[in-house]
């Protein structure tokens, strides 16, 4: 087998199991928050500000990703980010409301990390040729984890209303081991090797530091489409072509009414 593919086959695995682990607690977190609540009332840890503060700090963070890619490469970037998702789901072995903010805050800067890292890493092992082929694979493995993450808690959730602290405990261990399995996958992915042939579409630059990789950053958000994007939100256009369709179907009808 191609050594190229075999990286992206093994990527699309690691990022399956963690992925698998950290989106099926994402799914059940707010019910298992709600049931640590009813046992203990000075738990206050809301599944929701959780959510929101993942996702705020990933934004913020996905700024600095090249800078630490540029110092490290995609797999040291990939190999933090996998662990701050173990760490994340390990915080419900102990719940504190602090820990639960904290650790969220934490995974935001690692799925900055290991997001970018997947797409650098993909991209240095495929061609014009196969980055549809190696793209696919990867999503089709990493979609996999909804299912078989969802399917092991709808057993064990199966006819309980309440989630008691052994189901908790089992449902979160079992998680903490898969995405255990993960980061050894990820850590074991060989190391890249870029292809400098013009047919490749891994030509690389020469090496930058963290500065430039931050300045490269912050110039693609002032390019000519994105100041484009940035004038008309997305709803809004959702809106315009919604009212666009509708102003042609009544068009449409009218003139079939007039003949």
């Amino acid at each position: 087998m191609e050594r190229k593919f075999l990286a992206v086959i093994l990527l699309g695995f690691g990022f399956m199991f963690v992925f698998t682990a950290f989106q099926t607690m994402g799914n059940i977190q707010k019910t298992l928050l709600d049931s640590i609540h009813d046992e203990d009332n000075s738990f206050n840890g809301d599944g929701y500000k959780s959510m929101a503060i993942i996702y705020a700090v990933f934004a913020v963070f996905n700024w600095l990703a090249p800078s630490v890619i540029s110092l490290g490469g995609p797999k040291v970037a990939m190999f933090y980010g996998s662990i701050t998702y173990l760490f994340f789901i390990l915080t419900f072995l102990w719940p504190q409301t602090w820990l639960l903010y904290l650790a969220s805050a934490i995974i935001g800067t690692g799925a900055a990390m290991i997001w970018t890292g997947q797409g650098n890493y993909l991209t240095l092992n495929s061609t014009p040729a196969t980055i549809s082929r190696n793209s696919g694979l990867f999503w089709a493995l990493l979609q996999m984890s909804m299912f078989i993450g969802n399917l092991f808690v709808f057993f064990q959730f199966q006819g309980l209303t309440h989630i008691d602290k052994d189901t908790r405990t089992i449902v979160t261990s079992v998680l903490a081991g898969i995405a255990v399995v993960g980061i050894i996958v990820l850590v074991i992915l060989p190391r890249p090797r870029p292809d400098t042939s013009t047919s490749s579409v891994n030509v690389v630059e020469e090496p930058r530091g963290p500065l430039e990789a931050l300045k490269s950053a912050a110039k693609l958000f002032v390019t000519k489409d994105m100041i484009e994007k940035l004038k008309k939100p997305v709803p809004l256009e959702f809106l315009e072509e919604d009212k666009e369709i509708k102003e042609k179907e009544l068009s449409k009808k009218e003139k079939t009414i007039k003949s």
